[in-house]
């Protein structure tokens, strides 16, 4: 009797034990959170070493003060406008050893525009054409007109103007003067309107 009483009871304490669940934790995978590439958006002005492959930047406070930025397949430079001497805005990325690399380029309009031959006819010699030659770095000579001496120019605040300098020779004395000009569009061409006068040029 004894014995069918301990039988019994290890039965029961082993029908306890199978029905229990034993609670295991399952291991959820690691996730890594995503990689967030720095992009830096740097303005500055193109230097002369520029190429197609390579954006020179002068940036004061930066070593040398001078950024070399990669132009690749992928940059967008639709509208970069890669004149020496254009103020640009970069956005790029870092690349393996710290390279800087363009994601796109977007250059001042006005400045790329501005730059170029601008005449008319001379209306004492119609065979002739008068005008101003603006270079870059904001050079700037006159074309046959000997009393009005054009030296430089250089970019307003207001999107599509310029302000030239220069000296007006006269018989007695030597003026310094500066111009405001308008730049846009009629007809086709670009016109260089001067404001106060109806002085305009074409660019060639």
């Amino acid at each position: 009797m004894k014995n069918l009483f301990l039988f019994s009871l290890i039965v029961m304490l082993g029908v306890s034990s199978c029905g229990k669940k034993e609670n295991k934790t399952e291991e959820q995978p690691v996730t890594e959170a995503p990689t967030r590439i720095h992009i830096e958006k740097i303005a500055g002005i193109v230097g002369p070493g520029t190429s197609m492959n390579v954006l020179q930047l002068y940036v004061p406070g930066t070593p040398g003060d001078t950024l070399w930025i990669e132009i690749n397949d992928t940059t967008n430079t639709a509208n970069a406008n890669l004149l020496i001497g254009n103020t640009v805005e970069v956005l790029c990325e870092p690349e393996s050893g710290n390279q800087l690399v363009a994601l796109s380029i977007s250059g001042n309009q006005t400045y790329a525009e501005a730059v170029g031959t601008w005449t008319r006819p001379d209306p004492v010699m119609p065979d002739k054409v008068m005008g101003v030659q603006l270079d870059v770095l904001g050079k700037a000579s006159s074309i046959n007109m000997a009393t009005l001496v054009y030296e430089s120019w250089h970019l307003t605040k207001q999107p599509g103007e310029i302000e030239l300098m220069g000296k007006s020779i006269g018989n007695v004395q030597t003026i310094d003067f500066v111009d405001t000009a308008r730049i846009f569009q009629k007809d086709g061409k670009m016109i260089l309107a001067f404001k106060g006068s109806e002085f305009e040029l074409t660019k060639q």
